[in-house]
């Protein structure tokens, strides 16, 4: 998978240009990394500890991942590795997620294997791909840096004054945490909140819970991951109403300071493309894209358990 966007046309994506296995330059010195599968390939294993499944099932190179319906990471195969029989791998994915009464999804990025996946999902009837998310790098220092320079540009809502943003730290989440997750736009902390709490206490690397408020109110969210050298940043919510005030660059703040004081250098975090405002605040921090990934659905039902 490849962009080539013009430029201007995405702060994330568009003013760069590279092929399917070169890393960019800026993005080698940040992740050490010069072979862009083996840089997804490293990305995809954090993000699997970042944020597993309640149930998984091994299929040889494959991993099927139940989590009641929370998200579509925790609900879909993830086709790390090699398997042995294509169509067989493929008839085991109908048969867990039938026992799980739900639609089968499989995630798919630049690394994920065999290489004719793509093509046996299209003969199995899956729909084409959605849910496009950007992964991207970004070194601590100068997420710090960037911070920096959009705090002098945040200002309060029109007409109204407000207190600063201030934040509060926590290893476990608590209510004012998950609310604003929620209504943040994050469904898995709201109508699966069980579920999704349930996956975080499985998380068996440190991670740290960062909450803002505003004159006492909670007003946005950010988790951390730390996983050797790197900070995994996930979860990243504001309440519509306190958009642009600096609580994400707050938090974010958080989030690295957090991460420096036990050892990592650098950061990961997931993007939709369709969170225009989130990649532009991305960009500002110094994140860079490496690759895309996307889901597909099968089409028809799961077969029956």
């Amino acid at each position: 998978m490849s962009w080539r966007g013009e430029p201007g046309t995405d702060p994330l994506v568009g003013p760069r240009r590279f092929t399917d296995q070169a890393v960019d330059p800026a993005v080698a010195r940040i992740s050490g990394f010069t072979d862009r599968t083996a840089l997804t390939r490293e990305l995809e294993e954090l993000a699997f500890r970042g944020w597993s499944a309640l149930r998984t099932e091994r299929v040889d190179g494959w991993v099927l991942r139940d989590s009641e319906g929370a998200t579509r990471r925790g609900n879909s195969v993830w086709p790390h590795d090699d398997v042995a029989d294509l169509p067989e791998a493929l008839a085991r994915v109908d048969r867990f997620y039938g026992r799980a009464g739900r639609p089968a999804f499989v995630q798919l990025t630049p690394a994920s294997r065999p290489s004719g996946l793509r093509q046996a999902l299209d003969v199995a009837g899956y729909e084409p791909e959605q849910g496009p998310t950007d992964v991207c790098v970004a070194g601590l220092a100068g997420i710090v840096a960037g911070v920096a320079g959009l705090a002098e540009r945040a200002a309060p809502p029109a007409g109204r004054a407000r207190g600063p943003v201030r934040v509060a730290l926590a290893e476990t989440p608590d209510d004012g945490w998950l609310d604003v997750c929620a209504a943040g736009g994050m469904s898995m902390f709201g109508q699966h909140r069980a579920a999704s709490v349930a996956v975080l206490r499985r998380i068996e690397t440190p991670a740290i819970y960062v909450t803002a408020t505003v004159d006492g109110v909670p007003v946005g969210a950010g988790r951390g991951v730390a996983d050797g050298d790197w900070l995994g940043i996930y979860s990243m919510a504001t309440l519509p109403a306190a958009r642009g005030q600096g609580a994400a660059t707050t938090v974010m703040a958080a989030l690295s300071t957090w991460a420096t004081s036990v050892g990592a250098r650098r950061a990961l975090l997931q993007v939709e493309e369709q969170s225009t405002a989130a990649r532009r605040i991305y960009a500002a921090l110094g994140f860079l894209p490496v690759y895309r990934y996307t889901y597909r659905r099968r089409a028809t039902g799961p077969a029956a358990p």
